[in-house]
């Protein structure tokens, strides 16, 4: 989900709590400050992120998938209607006119983010993760003028501000550390990849449980033309969209120097552009350098234990579902 909007506040009210052990591999120098955040849920969750609305604790999941604020049901919470709406593009490929609210003031890792505009998506239930509602999810724009850190892998979604001198053009690199790669990033958060011999758009989607790819782009039976399929079939819920998915196996997969072969995937019929997703996240240590239109990715392996509980903002579900398309 993409719009056009910029946010740059964040940037005024950037604290200096220092990551001090990924700090200590970059020049000081060339960092003016830094906010670590951990990362609650566990094993298979998307990025969730602690914050505060009107000075209640809440949660709210992150994806560069997304571009501003989303919400679903917000009862319980005073909201206010700006008499606007927004038209969003889901999976590039459904377009929806949602209304856009209000609802206090929102802080995240102490930061202010004042009272932003948030668009609500009615058919999406409310979660909760503890006693912490989950009302929605925060995307990339808020952060677009930072380097943003998501270390899913560790735990820890982090926002550094770097100096843009000529000195400090490497400071990035050596603030993730040896092993990265750095490879172009879109307006849309995307990365180009080379899946079995084609190159393809993939989005950074951190919101998505496994990574989905367009059915378009494989060479594979269509779902349902299989035992296995019929099975397990899995249902992905866009709000009040189903979208029908099956599983398979990618042959060869590449992200610039890093090979990702026999990597299972999901795929998808009514779906515009790749997603990397949770998956891809857990074993990635992934630093978004938005000034500099580029992304590191440093493959890690996981050290979070905790159990998770499938928490997602678009959501999967597997069973035996049955999706009938209208005509």
């Amino acid at each position: 989900m993409k719009a056009a909007c910029r946010v740059g506040a964040l940037v005024a009210t950037l604290s200096a709590f220092w990551m001090q052990d990924a700090l200590a591999q970059s020049t000081p120098d060339c960092i003016d400050g830094a906010v670590s955040i951990p990362l609650l849920g566990g094993k298979g969750d998307s990025p969730i992120l602690p914050a505060t609305l009107d000075g209640k604790e809440i949660a709210l999941y992150f994806s560069s998938g997304f571009d501003v604020l989303y919400v679903g049901d917000m009862e319980g919470f005073d909201t206010d209607d700006t008499r606007r709406t927004h038209v969003i593009m889901t999976n590039r490929e459904h377009s929806q006119s949602r209304p856009v609210i209000k609802a206090g003031t929102l802080t995240l890792g102490g930061l202010d983010l004042q009272t932003p505009d948030m668009i609500q998506l009615i058919d999406y239930p409310m979660q909760h993760i503890g006693t912490r509602p989950l009302i929605g999810t925060i995307g990339s724009t808020f952060f677009n003028r930072l380097a943003l850190l998501l270390d899913m892998p560790h735990g820890v979604f982090g926002l550094i501000r770097f100096r843009q001198e000529a000195a400090c053009s490497n400071a990035q690199a050596g603030f993730i550390g040896t092993g990265a790669q750095a490879l172009p990033l879109t307006g849309n958060d995307t990365i180009m990849g080379l899946i079995e011999g084609k190159e393809r758009e993939l989005s950074l989607d951190s919101d998505v449980p496994v990574t989905t790819l367009p059915e378009r782009w494989l060479n594979r039976p269509a779902p349902g033309d299989s035992a296995d399929d019929a099975q397990h079939p899995t249902v992905a819920l866009f709000g009040d969209l189903h979208s029908r998915l099956h599983g398979t196996t990618l042959g060869t997969f590449r992200i610039g120097q890093e090979s990702l072969d026999n990597m299972p995937v999901f795929a998808q019929r009514d779906l515009g552009v790749g997603l990397l997703g949770v998956d891809f996240f857990q074993s990635h240590i992934v630093l978004f350098d938005y000034p500099n239109h580029r992304v590191f990715l440093l493959p890690a392996h996981s050290q979070v234990t905790r159990p998770g509980l499938n928490l997602h903002f678009d959501r999967f579900r597997e069973g035996q579902t049955s999706v009938k398309e209208k005509r």
